[in-house]
């Protein structure tokens, strides 16, 4: 029999860095923040999301806990420039909140112009009753599939190259995912968990189905000049 060798020649390397309990005070007072601003501003933007509500770029220029997470944030971003072989010295460009509700949205978008994008959870959910719902967890993990099939509000991060690979993915299981068979991968807010992805990466949120409030806080990146 033939000997054989199987190379992953073009990964796509997404990042996952759990801040912990260590990090609740930091989110409570996101979590504050962001529904002052929300306050402050009651339209936001109209961007990838249906529904929901979209910030004002640049929170960390209004918010002390946007500036402590931005801080934390280029600290893993180089991180993970430097796990995956890329030049360091990336700087965010901004950082903005987004709360989204039963029904609500965001379509499939890429955020191609900057350098490396990502997504951080100060907490797990609001729901119906107001409780604001914080579970820390020591292990996280991207999930295979688009979603679990029963909850909403899941972030879903799609093959790059998934009209390529069609026939090859025709046939894959959930029973036995993989990198390498998978159209996509998904990750249900944890409090302290932030998210770093290369901008070209096609990502969306599932809408909720009960009635809970999610907020994520998500940025983009950018090299800064010397």
């Amino acid at each position: 029999m033939a000997t054989s060798q199987v190379f992953p020649l073009f990964p796509t390397a997404v990042g996952v860095y759990n801040f912990g309990e260590d990090y609740h005070k930091v989110n409570q007072s996101l979590v504050k923040d962001v529904f002052v601003e929300q306050k402050r501003d009651p339209e936001g933007h109209t961007r990838s999301n249906m529904g929901g509500w979209h910030g004002k770029m640049k929170m960390e220029e209004r918010y002390d806990s946007f500036k402590i997470l931005r801080s934390q944030i280029e600290d893993c971003v180089n991180d993970y420039c430097r796990q995956t072989g890329h030049t360091d010295g990336l700087e965010i460009e901004r950082l903005w909140a987004n709360i989204n509700k039963k029904g609500d949205m965001n379509m499939g978008h890429h955020h191609g112009m900057s350098a490396c994008t990502g997504v951080y959870y100060p907490i797990n959910e609001i729901r119906e009753n107001g409780e604001e719902f914080y579970q820390y967890c020591d292990e996280v993990s991207l999930l295979p599939g688009s979603w679990d099939g029963k909850n909403g509000g899941s972030l879903c991060l799609q093959d790059p190259a998934y009209g390529q690979n069609i026939q090859l993915k025709f046939k894959q299981s959930l029973r036995n995912p993989s990198p390498y068979t998978l159209e996509f991968f998904h990750f249900y807010p944890v409090a302290g968990v932030l998210i770093v992805m290369p901008s070209y990466l096609i990502h969306h949120v599932t809408p909720f189905k009960e009635n809970k409030t999610r907020i994520s806080i998500s940025f983009v990146c950018k090299y800064g000049t010397d």
